[in-house]
């Protein structure tokens, strides 16, 4: 399966899916969403075994597409919605029946960070940047990195990462685990195929037991994604129509 705004293609038991929108940083818009919505239908399939998200060109995902977003300022209820497909979108990732690979291949900010958190084990290319980045255009996370971060990178670093928005280099973000490997950048497909096959060549009933017992910790994260969930909304309810506001994009 192939979009505009994403590719979807097959290796072996691996589905692998690239976010194709460079020229506008991977910014996550409606295009996009419905692209990586179709590509976790697909991974119900007995034959897919894993996933793999990465990007097209220097960004993994730069985070909801500014420009669909800031379009929607003047009309709340569709702007919620937008949003909230994107919350659902990073939620299903982090549940989904299959174990995940995060190949981060460049920029991840704001929504691209959170769906580095949603997948199982995130990799990285060594040019890759990663960071929350909301409070940079005067936002607040509502896709889960508030939820997601204490578990991925403990509750001081994650304080770091949503207080003072910097953005971690590769090598920065393999020390405190928010990736597992940093491989040279030519390198990270091919780091990212074997990570997911090798994962996928397991007993599948085995493998979706071992799933469940890895992802079990996340169950503590509800509360947290409610939260987050309400910041959002006031955030926005704050908010009045205008360029100022630039939802989670950050292509920095």
């Amino acid at each position: 399966m192939t979009t505009d705004a994403v590719v979807i293609n097959r290796r072996g038991p691996v589905l692998h899916a690239r976010i194709n929108r460079a020229d506008s940083g991977n910014a996550c818009s409606s295009a996009v969403m419905a692209g990586l919505e179709g590509w976790l239908e697909e991974a119900h399939a007995p034959e897919v075994r894993a996933l793999v998200l990465t990007g097209t060109g220097r960004s993994f995902c730069a985070g909801a597409d500014m420009a669909e977003g800031t379009a929607l300022l003047a009309d709340p209820k569709a702007l919620q919605a937008f949003l909230r497909r994107g919350r659902d979108l990073v939620f299903n990732l982090r549940s989904a029946p299959v174990p995940t690979v995060a190949a981060v291949n460049g920029a991840a900010y704001g929504g691209g960070l959170e769906l580095t958190l949603a997948c199982d084990i995130a990799i990285a290319g060594q040019s890759a940047r990663l960071g929350d980045r909301h409070l940079r255009v005067g936002q607040v996370p509502g896709w889960g990195s508030s939820a997601m971060l204490p578990s991925a990178v403990g509750q001081a670093w994650s304080r770091r990462l949503l207080l003072t928005a910097e953005a971690l280099t590769a090598a920065e973000a393999a020390s405190i685990g928010l990736v597992t490997q940093v491989v040279p950048d030519d390198e990270l497909d091919a780091a990212a195929l074997r990570l997911a096959t090798s994962m996928a060549e397991h007993e599948p009933e085995v493998s979706t037991r071992m799933l469940r017992l890895a992802r079990a910790s996340r169950a503590e994260e509800t509360s947290a994604w409610d939260l987050e969930w309400q910041a959002q909304l006031e955030n926005l309810a704050a908010q009045r129509p205008g360029p100022q506001p630039h939802l989670h994009a950050d292509p920095d």
